[in-house]
Order: structure tokens, then sequence, then C-alpha cells
């Protein structure tokens, strides 16, 4: 990868390879009425759909800062300061 633009561009894409392979998976769960499978994927589902719009948002922010060091630095800050997100599941487990 050359620049971050590039790093997330593919990071964009290979979310989407991953969204495309969860949803045939859903699909084949209903196919074979396969429903309590159905319905475990909803989260998958639900999940890939906020990962592929916090990297294209990403993606989106990196493009318009391209050209300016302040805007990058101000990103980079940013995204620093996010933390990791626990499944609810396993947040209601620890309680």
């Amino acid at each position: 990868m050359g620049s971050p633009i590039e790093a997330f561009k593919a990071a964009y894409e290979h979310e989407q390879f991953i969204s495309k392979c969860i949803n045939e998976l859903a699909a084949l769960a209903e196919e074979e009425k396969g429903y309590s499978t159905r319905s475990f994927l909803e989260w998958f589902i639900n999940e890939q759909v906020e990962e592929e719009a916090s990297v294209k948002k990403i993606l989106d922010k990196l493009r318009f800062a391209e050209n300016s060091p302040k805007i990058l630095f101000m990103l980079d800050r940013e995204l620093a300061s996010r933390g990791p997100k626990l499944p609810t599941l396993l947040m209601q487990e620890e309680e």
C-alpha cells in the first residue's frame, strides 16, 4: 500500500467482500430452511453494515484531507481515540 487512501480503499473492498459472503450464507440458510442459522447470522449482517459504513466514512474523510496535512492530523487523532466495541452478547455475559 502506498498511501492511507489506498489502504482504506482496499479495506473497504474487503468489507464489501465479507458482506457478500455473509449475505450468501444467510440466503443459503433461508433456502435450506435453516431459520435458526438465519437468525444467528442477523447479528453479523447488522455488524457488517456498520463496518462497511465506518470504513467508507474514513475513506471519504481521507480523500477530503488528501492535500491537507492539518486535516489529516485531525483525522488521525479522531481515529486514535476510538476504542474497541464488544458485541452486545459478550457484554451481557460479563454482567
